[in-house]
């Protein structure tokens, strides 16, 4: 028993690596709010970290990050319910995106979301939901100063009452 090891997988060097980059990043209390509506009434979105956009959209910049390997584009995207892998587009240099437009529930499961209406599970899929790359390198600052609130501020706007978090 005792507490899970988030580190148990890595090498060494990752893991020291990554421990000091957590360092840099500290996170002083976690918000958190109770659940108090019932799910079947609840409206649902999704937050990704799969640096999805809607085609046409302005892509993440992974040209900086291609310049410096330790970047990682802090910025948003807004992605619509009605999402298709067709409707989407990928850009992340740390995983293969070609996987994610087999099977999109991995990285964006709103399919799942509409099935889940339908069966009463939920009560509604919001109409936005959002993608942040998830790699940022060792410092989160620039990501906690350039996200969190606009994505926020959407969802209250939008009257959201769950977001799942899908790391990729």
């Amino acid at each position: 028993a005792g507490e899970p090891d988030p580190y148990r997988f890595l090498e060494p060097a990752i893991e020291q690596s990554m421990r000091a980059d957590i360092a840099l990043s500290p996170i002083e209390a976690i918000p958190f709010t109770p659940v108090e509506k019932p799910l079947a009434e609840s409206r649902v979105s999704i937050v990704s970290t799969a640096g999805l956009s809607m085609r046409g959209d302005t892509p993440f910049d992974l040209e900086t990050e291609k310049k410096r390997p330790s970047w990682g584009d802090p910025s948003w995207r807004r992605l619509r319910s009605d999402v298709t892998a067709e409707t989407i587009q990928a850009h992340h240099l740390h995983i293969d995106t070609k996987y994610l437009f087999e099977d999109l529930d991995v990285c964006f499961p709103v399919r799942l979301l509409h099935e889940f209406v339908n069966e009463g599970r939920i009560g509604e899929v919001a109409p936005s939901h959002y993608s942040i790359m998830g790699f940022q390198g060792p410092d989160l600052r620039r990501l906690r100063k350039t996200s969190p609130k606009p994505i926020a501020q959407a969802m209250v706007n939008e009257e959201v009452d769950l977001a799942i978090f899908v790391p990729v």
